[in-house]
């Protein structure tokens, strides 16, 4: 059962079944009929992040509310849950319906280029690395609030 209560000590969710199901009306979405499973994922892989600010009461069960969080130059209320954590668990529970967002073995895609007459080359993650799963989309409309897992640096090569 989903809990959206910040003031209860079983609070387990920042978006409700409604917020979810909302979400997925406005973009054409078909959710699956039981909705809890989806948003419990979508919170675990919330609760991993690095966020903004300190937990508003040390002992609360969840990342969120916190108090020292600036968003767009405002400080946020130390009693609320900001709309982009909301929007953020929904896009997260959505992907959920895909699979785990955190499964402890994920296995990279292969990727093979050929060029007639020229190279072959096969892309996989190297032995030993561990792929881990992003959600750019998420980041992004997290803005500041939260600092993710780890770094990306963004490129492109351009043959002359």
């Amino acid at each position: 059962m989903i809990n959206t209560d910040i003031t209860s000590g079983g609070v387990n969710s920042y978006a409700s079944e409604e917020d979810l199901a909302s979400f997925a009306e406005l973009r054409g979405i078909e959710l699956p009929e039981k909705l809890s499973p989806l948003l419990i994922k979508a919170m675990d892989y919330l609760e991993g992040l690095d966020w903004a600010g300190a937990k508003a009461e040390p002992r609360q069960p969840l990342a969120w509310p916190r108090v020292n969080v600036i968003l767009d130059g405002h400080d946020l209320p130390s009693d609320e849950i900001p709309r982009p954590v909301i929007t953020a668990q929904c896009m997260l529970a959505v992907e959920a319906m895909d699979g785990d967002l955190l499964s402890s073995v994920r296995e990279a895609a292969v990727k093979t280029e050929r060029v007639e007459g020229a190279v072959t080359m096969t892309y996989a993650v190297a032995e030993g690395e561990v792929f881990t799963p992003s959600y750019p989309a998420v980041m992004a409309i997290l803005g500041g609030l939260a600092g993710g897992r780890g770094y990306a640096i963004n490129s492109f090569a351009e043959r002359a």
